[in-house]
């Protein structure tokens, strides 16, 4: 295949949708002006933690407003990401809805999700976390991509995707409701509601919001086992902004979210009753406090301070397990050969487990699979900010501590488990402006933690040039690092597995390189923008699971290790086009190419170094229009060739390029005199259902790890809210 092969078909969609505006405006006549009429330039903060506009940042990031999030019907994180170039979501798992975010071709475990800067979110929560995390109270997200340590310390090796909130400037009232049918006969059922109100001294204010989801699951295969797993969310939230003084601002923030999901098939019997049931309930407490004050226009410094408690009840298991491991306890002898029983063995297995006098004691054996994991994160963090004539000195500590203890609380075979990390980190950075077009940003930062010898030093060097006016270049080199956790979930599926540290592990270290160019030709007014970037990634000592038991001992104890070193190649391309007030054309084309600098043997007949599951082209073009009361939005979501493996079920595959086309139309009226504003829309997610073709339906024996590409099949929604 060639390296830069993109499919014809593809390509003509792309096109199509490019030219689509040119045609409207040829055969309407102009447009009123009612929306954008000029590129914005938002303020940002996640680069180099001061605000800076989008524009004079010296650290490329992208910035995606609430509002650009609600007109294309996201109330999600996940639903955000589909708006970020190189930057993926997608499902791991038909059984449990494992999912994960992909930034610069990197998992999740490489990426800081931060919450107003502070990582609020463990690392179990990141297991699902994509689909939990609600967009409804944020006032933009901000993305920077590249290794990041030096400001936010481990994880950041990918990039951050900071939620940010600011306080409401008027009161408001808002909700929307959605109904979305899905395959199957499904319905996914959706409920926001945020409601502002500042004090009229002009010196508090709070935000209450909330969201509530539910959708049933799905069965595409018709063989009565879940593609998509059933779902329901429900997270409700209270923000308080006071400014006792002219110069300071204390934000309180709590976040409540009650989350479950359950796959498999048979899923109004009890979990352990079906054949196969996977699922997860997850309680999570988040509270934040910010304390920021000006002491001058020059000095000014921020304390903040954070914990999270998580509490999470997991069921992973298989009818069929439960009634082997009953029929030895009732005395039968262990199969020769478990995996492969003879016919006089099998056939006295399937008669006891068909015997109704068995049922309770296969029902005590699962039973025992129900697991119990209490994660819990305490983050502090300390900077001040110096200006000092043509430098702007940012420096501060932070201190993160991570306990998680994990039970299986009714089986007394299985000792509980615990684990607890703390890390200590001090960084310093300089913004430095040599010149009014030319800006230097040297950064280093130590960190101490104590799954790791000795210091662990994230240096970066950012460079912002601008030789002409609105042509900007960036470059930069920056370091980041990840120390082993202390949570895996493979180590749950099953219930029985263990697993440790191998003895000499270390951290896994990243370097990033970036180059790129920002564009806005003066012809255009600002109407118009380019960006090209490059990044490139190199990382050394990969962790990786040892699930052989040679090491260890015991197959039911796994050990984790240092893997092979490898490389991400990453190219970004996007403008964006303000072709009339009111009409914006968005698009993006990625590369990415991920190698392992050793090939790994995957499954019979592959052995390959190319990360599994990564498009090497990833584009997307999106069309918004807004006149009157009237907003449109079509949109074309390209996923390209990946290879996909199957590792259960011994297979591999190239796979065939995805294009998920979506479309939708609101409309906002008043109801008689009423100032009260309503928005009712209608839409199509996936028009076309480009969607994986050979989902395994094999049943009760199928591998439910082999899926790839889009996370949903076609789907139509309503939506009606309200604002007053």
């Amino acid at each position: 295949m060639s390296r830069f092969n993109f499919p014809g078909t593809s390509g003509a969609l792309l096109v199509a949708l490019v030219l689509l505006p040119a045609f409207t405006l040829a055969q309407t006549p102009a447009l009123p002006a009612t929306g954008e009429s000029v590129l914005l330039d938002p303020m940002t903060v996640t680069g180099t933690r001061t605000p800076r506009s989008l524009t004079d940042s010296v650290v490329k990031t992208d910035v995606f407003t609430a509002a650009e999030i609600e007109s294309r019907g996201g109330v999600t994180l996940a639903d955000s990401l589909r708006l970020m170039p190189s930057v993926r979501f997608e499902n791991d798992c038909q059984n449990c809805g494992l999912n994960q975010i992909q930034l610069l071709g990197l998992s999740t475990d490489y990426t800081a999700i931060l919450f107003d800067g502070a990582p609020l979110y463990p690392g179990l929560a990141k297991v699902y976390g994509a689909s939990l995390f609600p967009a409804i109270f944020i006032d933009r997200i901000e993305v920077v991509k590249g290794s990041s340590s030096v400001l936010y310390g481990p994880e950041a090796i990918a990039g951050v995707v900071n939620l940010i909130t600011e306080p409401p400037t008027a009161p408001v009232t808002r909700f929307t409701s959605t109904l979305e049918f899905l395959a199957d006969d499904a319905l996914s059922r959706e409920a926001t509601f945020r409601v502002s109100r500042p004090a009229a001294s002009g010196k508090t204010a709070v935000t209450v919001y909330g969201l509530f989801t539910e959708r049933d699951a799905i069965d595409l295969t018709t063989d009565g086992f879940t593609e998509l797993s059933e779902f329901n969310n429900t997270v409700v939230g209270v923000q308080v902004f006071h400014r006792p003084t002219e110069t300071g601002t204390l934000k309180t923030t709590y976040q409540y979210l009650d989350q479950g999901q359950r796959g498999g098939d048979q899923l109004n019997l009890p979990k352990e009753q079906s054949r196969v049931a996977e699922s997860v309930q997850h309680q999570i407490h988040t509270l934040g406090l910010d304390w920021r004050q000006e002491i001058t226009p020059d000095l000014s410094y921020e304390m903040k301070g954070a914990y999270t408690r998580m509490h999470r009840d997991s069921f992973y298991g298989a009818r069929s397990d439960y009634e082997y491991t009953a029929f030895q306890e009732a005395g039968n002898p262990a199969f020769a050969d478990e995996d492969n029983p003879t016919a006089p063995e099998s056939a006295a297995l399937e008669a006891f487990a068909a015997d109704a006098a068995n049922q309770a004691a296969i029902d005590s054996v699962g039973r025992r699979v129900v697991g119990d994991t209490l994660n819990e994160v305490f983050f502090i963090d300390g900077s001040v900010r110096r200006a000092l004539g043509e430098h702007e000195l940012v420096g501060g500590i932070q201190a993160r501590q991570e306990k998680l203890t994990d039970s299986r609380p009714n089986d007394p075979s299985i000792s509980d488990s615990s684990d607890q990390f703390s890390t200590y980190g001090v960084f310093i950075q300089d913004i430095w402006s040599v010149t009014r077009d030319f800006e230097f940003v040297p950064g280093l930062r130590a960190d101490q933690h104590e799954n790791v010898d000795g210091t662990v030093y994230s240096p970066r060097l950012a460079l912002r040039y601008e030789p002409v006016k609105d042509f900007i270049l960036r470059t930069s080199y920056a370091a980041g690092f990840n120390a082993p956790g202390v949570f895996n979930e493979d180590a749950h599926i099953g219930g029985t597995i263990k697993l440790r540290n191998a003895a000499g592990l270390t951290e896994e270290s990243a370097d990033t390189y970036s180059f790129g160019v920002e564009w806005y030709p003066a012809a255009f007014k600002r109407t118009f923008g380019l960006t090209s970037t490059i990044y490139y990634t190199q990382i050394a000592d990969t962790f990786d699971i040892d699930d052989s038991g040679t090491n260890t001992g015991d197959p039911d104890i796994w050990e984790r290790v240092n893997g092979p070193e490898s490389t991400v190649f990453v190219w970004e391309n996007g403008f964006n086009w303000i072709l009339a007030d009111g009409l914006k054309l968005e698009t993006s084309l990625s590369y990415i190419q991920a190698r392992f600098d050793t090939p790994i043997s995957r499954v019979t007949g592959l052995t390959t170094d190319e990360y599994i599951k990564r498009p090497e082209w990833t584009g997307l073009v999106a069309l918004t229009y807004r006149t009157g009361a009237w907003e449109t939005f079509a949109s074309l979501n390209y996923t390209g060739t990946m290879l996909a493996v199957g590792e259960d079920s011994d297979r591999f595959r190239r796979t065939e390029a995805f294009q998920e086309v979506d479309l939708g139309v609101t409309y906002a009226f008043h109801i008689g005199k009423s100032t009260t504003r309503w928005k009712a829309g209608i839409g199509m997610k996936n028009v076309f259902d480009s969607y994986q073709d050979d989902l395994d339906n094999s049943g009760e024996d199928r591998d439910p790890s082999y899926v790839y590409g889009p996370t949903r099949p076609r789907s139509i929604y309503l939506t009606l809210g309200a604002e007053f």
